[in-house]
């Protein structure tokens, strides 16, 4: 049986992509009986096969002071933290494939084994996405065929490139709640029942995540409004966009909150509609699970958004001002409730685990296994 270190500094503390992905990816190798997997985390709770690892958190007073001092990002702080933290276990339990999503984690990894001789593979999951050269991990999982196929116009080695998207835990059938079970949960939730509930999930900001933009466009549809609900982990631009929120919407209109990964699907329950203003992603976790509810998506109109959304999502150039607000007023105007079970159809058949759970065992046993020859070339 071979080991594999699942790894990421923020998951327990961070809602991202990046935890969520790490998190669902653990539990779905578990399955796999060639396969030991361990997952490593920043936070939360150990227990079999998880560990929880000290480091000091990118939040955190302590991470701040030391990137003062340091002249470092608190998030490479956190990292380092963390990765030293991760060095008795890798000596102690020899991985075959060390799997992660933060490139810093990987450089440092790939520097210990320069140093030290130890064997293990690095496989790199690309979602930010980083571009080529790749001179620092063994192997690279591409979320989408966009940059997968860059990777390949760059010269970079088949033989170490994959395309393997996403995978997200979602049922074969589409759960669907009744009118009355809405209202319950949106009076649990502290949320209006009577108008039509408008969500984002992404890092609260505007530098990429452009939750300004959204606000303005929303703030252009005639009272009554949508409501307009912002999930995700906050920062120091955060309070920025609450504030423009309150002055442009009102706060009865209003609400930015930061959930837990198990409680987001209440949400998305009650929800009508579901946007993400942002200009480019890696792959968009956040469009596969709203679709995975069946709601109509919103997406700025791109390759990589069209390739998750097909046919079932709605576009428009994001870039310019009212394009989404035209984008709203048709389909607050319209019934797409027909469209629902089509659109969890199209998620479930590409992107949920039932179906890619062979695709990423695959691609770790060929790390494993591949030759030694390539192995070297990293080094």
């Amino acid at each position: 049986m071979k080991t594999v270190f699942l790894i990421c500094s923020g998951l327990g503390k961070v809602q991202r992509g990046y935890e969520s992905f790490t998190q669902e990816c653990f539990d779905a190798l578990q399955k796999e009986p060639s396969l030991e997997v361990m997952l490593f985390k920043g936070g939360g709770i150990s227990q079999d096969k998880e560990f929880t690892l000290s480091n000091i958190h990118r939040g955190s007073w302590l991470a701040d002071k030391l990137s003062q001092i340091l002249k470092k990002d608190p998030y490479f702080i956190e990292q380092f933290t963390f990765f030293l933290s991760l060095i008795p276990y890798i000596y102690q339990k020899h991985p075959d494939v060390i799997f992660f999503s933060d490139f810093n984690l990987g450089t440092m990894l790939w520097l210990l084994r320069r140093i030290t001789g130890l064997s293990y593979k690095l496989l790199f999951s690309n979602g930010a996405p980083n571009g080529p050269p790749f001179t620092r991990m063994d192997y690279v999982q591409h979320l989408t065929p966009t940059h997968y196929q860059m990777a390949l116009d760059a010269g970079e080695s088949v033989d170490r490139h994959f395309h393997v998207p996403y995978g997200i835990k979602m049922s074969d059938r589409l759960e669907m709640i009744s009118q009355k079970q809405r209202t319950d949960l949106c009076h649990t939730l502290g949320l209006p029942c009577d108008r039509p509930i408008l969500l984002s999930v992404a890092a609260i900001n505007k530098t990429h995540k452009r939750m300004d933009y959204l606000i303005r466009e929303v703030a252009q549809i005639p009272e009554p409004r949508p409501f307009l609900l912002l999930l995700g982990h906050q920062n120091d631009e955060s309070i920025e966009i609450v504030n423009m929120g309150n002055q442009l919407l009102g706060k009865e209109n209003f609400r930015v909150k930061t959930v837990a990964l198990k409680e987001i699907s209440n949400y998305y329950q009650v929800a009508n509609i579901f946007i993400l203003a942002s200009l480019s992603e890696g792959l968009p976790r956040v469009l596969l699970e709203a679709m995975s509810y069946g709601l109509p998506c919103l997406a700025h109109d791109y390759a990589i958004a069209r390739y998750v959304l097909r046919e079932q999502g709605y576009f428009a150039n994001f870039e310019m001002s009212g394009t989404l607000t035209t984008l709203l007023h048709k389909l607050i105007a319209g019934n797409n409730e027909s469209h629902q079970i089509q659109r969890h159809h199209s998620i479930y058949e590409r992107f949920s685990w039932d179906k890619l759970l062979p695709s990423y065992v695959e691609m770790i046993q060929r790390c494993i296994t591949v030759s030694s020859d390539l192995h070297r070339n990293v080094q």
